[in-house]
């Protein structure tokens, strides 16, 4: 059921994601490793099976139908966090409301590096985005002055040292 926002169990949730806490851990315990999502998923239902509601993953076909669609979501809202349209909440089960993620679209806006990330370069064979381009022409702009910069002071030094009678 909806939770209204001016409600208890949304000001007093948190961001707090249990199944995230969980996640860092098993990357932090194999930190030479490379984990597939079906073996994250294997350690988290054998070891923190908590974490999976059945409501959410199903007893059956059917339900696991409904499950893949709402991982569906999931992940569409996660992108949606990532840009700043949505916010979240964990509340907790004993609060007034049912356990789990609740989201809002009281987000921000677009957050500036989510901007960066997606901006894509109009060549399709390109494998950086449009500003990534502009910022490697400002880097060889720097690089350039910084040359001439040092050019400039060993110049400098060779004047002042002929000046000392150094050479």
């Amino acid at each position: 059921m909806p939770i209204d926002l001016d409600s208890d169990a949304w000001k007093d949730a948190t961001t707090y994601d249990p199944l995230e806490t969980e996640i860092n851990s098993l990357f932090r315990d194999h930190q030479d490793q490379a984990l597939s999502i079906t073996e994250i998923e294997s350690h988290l239902h054998e070891n923190h099976a908590h974490l999976f509601p059945a409501d959410l993953v199903g007893k059956d076909a059917v339900d696991g139908a409904k499950a893949a669609r709402q991982s569906i979501v999931a992940t569409l809202l996660e992108r949606m966090y990532w840009r700043s349209k949505v916010t979240f909440r964990r509340v907790s089960p004993e609060d007034e409301a049912d356990a789990g993620l609740y989201f809002t679209s009281d987000g921000t806006g677009i957050f500036p590096i989510a901007e960066i990330d997606e901006v894509k370069d109009p060549d399709p064979d390109s494998p950086f985005g449009t500003l990534s381009g502009r910022f490697r022409e400002v880097e060889d702009e720097i690089n350039e002055e910084v040359s001439d910069l040092e050019e400039r002071v060993d110049w400098l030094e060779f004047r002042v040292r002929e000046e000392l009678g150094a050479y």
